[in-house]
């Protein structure tokens, strides 16, 4: 299982890293509209009351939207209402018993803000005249403090870190995700992301890391009220996308919100 893992990551970051480094804003916001797209659809279907197919369409083109919209500079906050309206509409019409039609309205407006939103962020840090350093940026220091965790929590953690949301996520393993992350923003300021100091890239590294794991934790919330361990079984080793992409979705956002300030 360990060396699937390690493999299906190889895989995919092989892709992201000629599209990044080769590829246009156009083909980098393409790749980005895929990811979105397969993680509304999996959170879709997380529906703890359940979904159906018109559901997830729904999730999945409201989120794409959303993030074209924010490419293009039109209002994205016009999808949320425009999404909300369809949903409580097939609500009132459906078969299905009230309280469920207006449970899955609101769990389509939240897919949709919560991929389409902040993942569509990862489009605007790209659209930059640094976005190739803050795309790397981006990836790099959440999936190091992805790394960090998990390897640090398997060998040393042993005191639960929530519980009641992941009982496998511990204190150590947290810590050592935050020690990952620093380090690698730290390291590539000097040569992948010159844009950062040393001294800013250790303080973005440190509220990347912790946002990252705010990611990873909701999303683990999520499957825990859905009842299950994985959003999906597309990625061999790691589950579905959402749960590979759990983390960068909350950073990106983040990341963008801090070149937004003109603080990175």
């Amino acid at each position: 299982m360990h060396r699937l893992r390690v493999l299906s990551a190889l895989l995919l970051l092989l892709p992201f890293f000629l599209i990044v480094q080769f590829g246009s804003s156009l083909q980098f916001n393409l790749m980005v509209s895929l990811a979105i797209l397969l993680c509304a659809w999996e959170f879709a279907w997380l529906c703890p009351l359940g979904a159906d197919l018109s559901m997830a369409i729904s999730t999945a083109v409201g989120s794409l939207v959303w993030q074209w919209s924010l490419i293009w500079g039109f209002a994205p906050g016009a999808v949320g209402p425009l999404v909300a309206v369809g949903m409580l509409t097939r609500a009132l019409a459906a078969p299905e018993d009230l309280r469920t039609g207006v449970f899955r309205a609101a769990w389509t407006l939240l897919g949709v803000a919560y991929v389409g939103g902040l993942l569509g962020a990862a489009s605007l840090l790209r659209d930059d005249p640094d976005g190739r350093q803050l795309a790397y940026l981006a990836a790099l220091t959440t999936w190091a403090g992805d790394t960090g965790a998990y390897y640090v929590g398997l060998r040393l953690g042993r005191r639960p870190l929530a519980p009641r949301i992941s009982p496998k996520k511990t204190i150590e393993g947290a810590l050592g995700g935050l020690a990952a992350t620093v380090l690698i923003a730290a390291l590539g300021s000097s040569w992948i992301w010159p844009r950062l100091s040393v001294t800013t890239a250790l303080w973005v590294g440190a509220v990347l890391a912790v946002v990252g794991m705010l990611g990873d934790l909701s999303e683990s919330a999520v499957k825990r009220a859905a009842g299950v361990k994985d959003s999906g079984t597309i990625i061999p080793g790691h589950g579905g996308v959402l749960d590979r992409l759990d983390s960068l979705i909350f950073s990106s956002a983040a990341l963008y919100g801090l070149v937004w300030m003109g603080w990175v």
